[in-house]
């Protein structure tokens, strides 16, 4: 256990974004704070966050409450804090200074599960079915994301990390398939750049052979670009 010299407070990284006429739920608080919410609720239980009320919950329960005058008092308060590692969560303590590597996987995961979380809120289950069933009757993934109002960042990124989206994705996409996998070209540079000019014109395919190709290609430059 360390004890640590007086410190600027959670909250004042984040003052300039604090709304003095608002009233702030403990949920609102961790996401002001980019923390899950059990991390703020220890930060509370333990005294960092003195001044809140309790009100009941809508969904049974209690919750914290603060109001942003309160949340700018304390934002302007240094505190002081012993790294104890039986009483604080990790995630918890890596907010307040702490790196030692048990808080910073903490704080690693603590993000990854609070990014998902919003990933999921933003594209849900039932975006994401709809979108796959555009795609399998062969709308381009770009016209399908803006039907179901999504982005293609929202949907490359969730497939680099949910391997289930990203294998019913690729399935569904072999319908995009200009050439057909049996020929030849599939998954191929002359399959993926398509040919624009000439007496047989074809368009570029991004279907899921062709794109395979260009993520390993994508693969090789990264790791020559490494190398040089």
């Amino acid at each position: 256990m360390t004890r640590t010299p007086a410190q600027p407070h959670p909250l004042a990284e984040y003052a300039d974004r604090i709304d003095a006429a608002k009233v702030y739920t403990l949920r609102q608080v961790a996401e002001l704070l980019e923390l899950a919410p059990s991390s703020v609720s220890g930060m509370a239980r333990y005294g960092w966050l003195p001044g809140s009320r309790m009100k009941p919950h809508r969904r049974g329960g209690r919750t914290y409450t603060w109001t942003g005058k309160q949340l700018l008092r304390l934002a302007a308060r240094p505190i002081r804090v012993r790294y104890d590692h039986e009483r604080y969560a990790p995630s918890t303590l890596y907010r307040v200074g702490c790196r030692c590597p048990a808080c910073v996987r903490a704080h690693s995961a603590d993000s990854q599960e609070r990014k998902r979380a919003l990933a999921d809120e933003a594209f849900p289950e039932e975006k994401r079915a709809r979108l796959v069933a555009l795609v399998e009757d062969a709308m381009p993934v770009a016209e399908a994301a803006a039907e179901v109002d999504v982005t293609m960042g929202q949907v490359y990124g969730r497939a680099t990390w949910d391997a289930a989206f990203a294998e019913e994705l690729d399935e569904a996409a072999w319908s995009l398939c200009v050439l057909g996998q049996d020929d030849p070209a599939c998954s191929t540079a002359a399959g993926y750049r398509g040919k624009p000019g000439g007496a047989s014109p074809r368009p570029a395919c991004r279907g899921t052979g062709c794109r395979e190709w260009r993520r390993g290609q994508a693969q090789l430059e990264r790791a020559d670009a490494a190398a040089a």
